[in-house]
């Protein structure tokens, strides 16, 4: 599997299937978004143990998977960091609008889990930050049943999922760009 096919969701899926893992690429993908939007720097390693803590029970990913997901940290940060194309990791569009509503409560879920683990002082954050927070949280609680796929509940789809990305992009802006842990001196 090339490095793009690892970045669809799809692939990114039978990945995890492959794995037997039980967590969701929206879920990886949120958590991910969440650490960086927390403030964990790209070269601080740290990531890995807080992802593996939320997402597999402490335990180290398998190379193949490990890979992935470093590539997805990448990709993310780089999206944030450049301010460029920055999307959820979420079900294509012609998939049934329940099942990518499922998914966007899972990533969102993931995304304040992953935020909260690096984020202590959300105290310090901006009134809109909160607030947007606050929406985030909101969404996680989103009934996942529609009567019907019509035009209006894929609207309602639309706008849910534009306030994440926003509040991904304003947790970035205020916390983000974190820096590593600097090193401590070995002592002899």
């Amino acid at each position: 599997m090339n490095d793009k096919a690892r970045l669809n969701y799809d692939a990114f899926t039978t990945l995890l299937e492959h794995h037997n893992m039980v967590v969701t690429t929206a879920e990886v993908h949120g958590v991910i978004c969440g650490l960086i939007c927390g403030g964990m720097a790209q070269n601080d390693p740290r990531w890995q143990q807080h992802f593996n803590a939320l997402l597999n029970d402490d335990f180290e990913l398998p190379a193949e998977l490990k890979k992935a997901v470093n590539l997805l940290f990448s990709r993310v940060y780089d999206e944030l960091i450049n301010q460029s194309r920055f999307e959820l990791l979420m079900p294509d569009d012609d998939e049934p609008l329940d099942d990518r509503l499922e998914a966007m409560m899972e990533w969102a879920a993931a995304f304040l889990a992953g935020f909260g683990v690096v984020q202590q002082e959300l105290n310090k954050a901006s009134a809109e930050l909160q607030e947007m927070i606050q929406d985030i949280s909101s969404i996680t609680q989103v009934s996942g049943d529609f009567d019907q796929e019509d035009e209006e509940s894929e609207t309602a789809f639309v706008v849910l999922y534009e306030h994440l990305k926003l509040g991904a992009t304003l947790a970035f802006e205020e916390f983000g760009k974190g820096q590593a842990q600097p090193q401590r001196p070995t002592l002899h």
